[in-house]
């Protein structure tokens, strides 16, 4: 590991970031040279101390970035500054306010690991989805695609099943939402992101064990103010946004946010000619807030968005020579590079999603300064998810996976005034209810006889080498038989065309229901001990109950029988013969181990209490320690995708953290250090494991997370700003000895991945920016230069660890040039991603039905962008 890191840094150093910052060096010093000539020519700084944003709360710079987020954060140093300006207090941070706590608060000051972003910063560099912004964030890995969209936090997440609930809670001004699909939903026209890492289960719910994202959106504003940008890129990149602002009255204000955004598809899918991933997305938000007195403020916002996308951009990543000369018979131009931009599928898959929502919040301060508040949202979310399941041209699986969400949820909460002296007490408690309203199908459907299936892919042989002398050879030798493939192949070929194209032979369908309640008793409250001793403690007493409705039915569309199929001696047949249902399904049974109809009604109730308690001890006025102890818990549920009802439930995760913290300011504010140690002992953690066809989620039996985050900013003179932030994280099972194999192992399952790393959660990721800003010397012009570099280490992307679906280890670069008005009336920027053309994959996984064939997505060349913005 401290190779890895040390070849990078060297690599920073000798390429990007040097060429760019003496690119820096040499423009600031032709602009000084110029200044001097001119003496007569007065250099302007009033726009570096204008904050350049609409409100207060909008006022956050993160923790690392490389162009800052307001002109108030890069001050030139005193030495630049001319004779009459000398007097202007020195360059500092801007201060960072965040509600990690449910009240504003410095995040200095804030006992807890979070990483802010602000609104401008998310403008200043593009962050157009979640992907950009998880570089800037430590410990944190996203996948922000429509089709499988998933979010990690020190290695814990959820994976691709509606039923499995997110461990990284989403919230969006305050309002929990229950699906990884909203990531998105929050980025226009934000104040702030706000990520705060380990289990905030005493203040954001029990869905929270790994951390939470809350995305704060602008407020409306009393003055009439607006923004327009264009966006614009290769593959006929077009976004759009508006941003509108004012009174309405004398006290209500309005604020109004729309977007449109197309692209053309970046995968070329050779099979069906389709350029797949390409977008079409509309967004909008009105937010009104009236100020109905001076102690009651009343304020309702309205989402709405719409998204779709043609194709999942998936490609072979890996192909036996059995399974590619057989694909290669529907379409010779199938291969298994990940980075050509080319898939073969004969599906044309596709993402829709409506999702519409309103949110009602109330506050009312009293004369004692204590504030009450109601949170009421109402929201819906319609998904329709349809995808060549098998990712090949042979038309074999096809899936179809819709959801149908809608939920409820109402939040009462008072909130004292703060601290202002020793022995005062502040606090926050409050009273939470949700109603979750889940209606899920996953479809898979079959195009191929059982004979045809095993002489395609292999499978017959592959078991009858189990018990050989030399089962890994043998499987070796009938997985790349590639003359076997291609005459399987044709004959397939050869039927569909006799009989007119492909039609479905067998179906797995699951229709699943469930309706959940979640109610809630939270508080927390922090003592002041002494002048610089402060203690919090705090505690969620939570109950849930869940109602589920599964039906799992197979079906034989040539007999039209439902059920699995079974000879008269009651063993599974071939679909003929004397018994009491000969012609069930053949298939699906064979292909997925244990797969069998059924239909369940269950309940289950959940009672917990969620404790956390920490103590914080200030060194300084500008440097503070803290340590914490919290739980973290996730309630059992079931299986979205059951293939029998023995693996429709799983049981519920509970985990403990132990955090010591270090947050401190150096050279008079220029400077920020941030330090974090953790670790997370689990019991039944919950995992996701890919059974062939669909992710089933059970319970390993032990695991331990711990590890080291870091935040660094500083100011240099020459209106520099550098920053670093990273995490060294260990995170391994210790006991999960029904784990699933990899699917080329020739033992029977279950492995043992006892001692093993857990998925998506890399040894070392950190990333190194480097930022410049100034105002040119004879016009009213500011002009501002970043690079970002980024380095993640080997990540394992499957929860079997199998060695294929492997991120590699490198580094990424982020390019970003731009010009503005000193007044910012306007602005142009050209951003630059994954310059260096790095090339890494994003998600992998087996290939449905080809086992030792696999499939995934790779993230995107360098490509690079041009936006114009308006200011009014």
């Amino acid at each position: 590991m401290r190779t890895a890191l040390n070849t990078t840094l060297a690599t920073l150093s000798r390429q990007a970031i040097g060429r760019a910052l003496v690119a820096c060096l040499l423009t600031m010093a032709l602009n000084q040279a110029l200044a001097q000539e001119s003496s007569s020519d007065e250099l302007d700084l009033d726009s570096l101390f204008d904050t350049g944003q609409d409100q207060p709360e909008a006022k956050v710079t993160p923790s690392s970035t490389p162009v800052p987020a307001s002109p108030t954060v890069i001050a030139l140093p005193e030495r630049a500054l001319p004779p009459q300006s000398r007097r202007r207090p020195p360059a500092v941070l801007e201060e960072i306010i965040v509600t990690a706590q449910k009240r504003a608060q410095d995040i200095q000051s804030v006992p807890l690991s979070v990483t802010a972003i602000g609104g401008a910063d998310i403008v200043d560099k593009n962050m157009g989805d979640m992907n950009e912004v998880a570089n800037y964030v430590p410990n944190l890995d996203i996948l922000a695609v429509p089709t499988f969209p998933s979010i990690y936090m020190r290695g814990l997440g959820s994976s691709y099943n509606r039923g499995f609930e997110q461990s990284v809670a989403i919230l969006i001004d305050e309002v929990f939402y229950g699906r990884a699909s909203y990531i998105n939903q929050g980025l226009l026209d934000l104040a702030a992101i706000e990520v705060l890492r380990g289990p905030q289960g005493t203040l954001f719910g029990k869905n929270s064990s790994a951390g939470a994202i809350h995305f704060r959106t602008a407020q409306p504003e009393h003055s009439f103010g607006g923004k327009v940008d264009v966006l614009l890129g290769e593959l006929n990149l077009q976004r759009y946004r508006l941003i509108a602002t004012g009174p309405l009255t004398d006290t209500l204000s309005g604020r109004i946010a729309l977007l449109h955004e197309t692209r053309d598809g970046g995968v070329l899918n050779t099979t069906t000619g389709i350029d797949e991933e390409n977008r079409d997305n509309q967004g909008g938000r009105l937010r009104l807030a009236w100020d109905a007195s001076s102690e009651l403020r009343l304020d309702l916002t309205l989402n709405a968005s719409v998204v779709n996308q043609h194709g999942a951009g998936s490609q072979l990543i890996r192909a036996r020579q059995r399974h590619l000369a057989a694909m290669q018979v529907f379409d010779p131009q199938t291969n298994a590079d990940p980075y050509d931009q080319r898939s073969a599928q004969d599906f044309a898959a596709g993402v829709s999603r409506d999702a519409w929502d309103g949110t009602l919040r109330a506050d009312w301060t009293l004369d004692s300064g204590t504030t009450l508040t109601s949170i009421s949202n109402l929201a819906t979310l319609d998904e329709q998810v349809s995808f060549d399941a098998d990712f090949s041209p042979v038309p074999f699986l096809i899936l179809n996976n819709n959801e149908d969400l809608s939920q409820f949820s109402q939040e009462f909460r008072i909130t004292s005034t703060p601290i202002s002296s020793p022995g005062d007490l502040e606090f926050v408690a409050g009273l939470y209810f949700l109603r979750n309203d889940l209606d899920t199908t996953y479809d898979i459907t079959d195009f191929l006889d059982l004979t045809e299936i095993l002489l395609i892919t292999g499978e017959g042989e592959r078991r009858a080498c189990v018990n050989l002398p030399n089962p890994q050879a043998c499987q070796d030798a009938a997985l790349d038989n590639a003359v076997a493939g291609r005459l399987a192949g044709e004959a397939i070929r050869a039927r569909f065309a006799a009989q007119g194209g492909a039609t479905p032979v067998e179906s797995s369908l699951t229709r699943f229901g469930q309706l959940a309640d979640s109610a809630a008793l939270f508080g927390q409250f922090s003592w002041q001990i002494k002048p610089r001793w402060s203690a919090t403690f705090g505690g969620r007493l939570n109950y849930e109950q869940k109602e589920l409705a599964v039906d799992h039915r197979l079906v034989n569309h040539r007999t039209g029988q439902q059920g699995n199929a079974v000879l008269g001696g009651g063993l599974p047949g071939l679909g003929y013969g004397p018994g009491p249902n000969p012609g069930g399904a053949i298939i699906f049974p064979v292909i997925i181990a244990g797969e069998t109809q059924f239909s369940a009604q269950r309940s289950r109730h959940d009672f917990n209490f969620i404790p956390k308690i920490s103590s914080q001890y200030d060194i300084g006025d500008a440097a503070m320690a803290f340590g914490s102890i919290a739980r973290g818990y996730k309630s059992g549920g079931y299986n979205a995708q059951p293939v029998n009802d023995q693996q429709l439930e799983f049981d519920e995760e509970d985990a403990l953290t132990y955090e010591l913290g270090f947050k401190s300011e150096w050279l008079g504010g220029a400077a920020r250090f941030n330090l974090s140690v953790f670790r997370t002992e689990f019991d039944g953690l919950q995992v996701a494991t890919f059974n062939g066809v669909s992710y089933v989620v059970g319970n390993a039996a032990s695991a331990t997370i711990q590890g080291v985050e870091y935040e660094a900013q500083m100011l240099l003179p020459y209106s520099l700003l550098l920053g670093l932030n990273g995490a060294f994280t260990d995170a391994k099972y210790d006991e999960f000895i029904s784990a699933p194999c990899a699917a080329e192992e020739t033992s029977a399952p279950p492995c043992n991945l006892s001692g093993q790393r857990l998925r998506l959660a890399p040894k070392l990721k950190t990333t190194l920016t480097a930022g410049w800003q100034h105002s040119l010397a004879q016009w009213p012009l500011i002009a501002s230069a970043g690079i970002t570099a980024s380095y993640t280490d080997d990540v394992a992307l499957a929860t079997d660890l199998d060695p294929i679906d492997i991120r590699r280890a490198g580094t990424t670069f982020g390019l970003q040039l731009g010009i503005k008005s000193s007044n910012e009336n306007w602005r142009v920027t050209l951003f630059g991603d994954n310059i260096g053309n790095h090339q890494s994959l994003a998600g992998a996984q087996d290939t449905p039905g080809f086992r030792g064939t696999h499939f995934g997505g790779a993230y995107p060349q360098a490509s690079y962008e041009l936006e114009i913005g308006l200011s009014f």
